[in-house]
């Protein structure tokens, strides 16, 4: 007994492209926040609360990780080698 599977597979758009990173400076936290917005965007991914929290603190110029318990990139973790 077999069951049919439907897998759906995008083109090319939508796709996670490497090269959309090359713009983007790691160091920059308002560069990191445009590029989650722009894949989220491509991907048809709407943005949680948190993470929209988080990104406009990015946007400020916060690094992740700077904001405290709440941090939506789960920051719970800290100190655990």
């Amino acid at each position: 007994l077999f069951s049919r599977v439907a897998v759906h597979r995008s083109g090319d758009e939508g796709s996670f492209d490497e090269a959309s990173l090359a713009d983007v400076d790691e160091n920059d936290p308002r560069s990191m926040a445009k590029w989650v917005r722009k894949m989220s965007k491509d991907m048809g991914e709407p943005l949680d609360a948190d993470m929209e929290g988080e990104l406009e603190r990015m946007e400020a110029g916060e690094l992740p990780g700077e904001g405290g318990a709440d941090d939506a990139f789960g920051d719970d973790a800290a100190g655990v080698d």
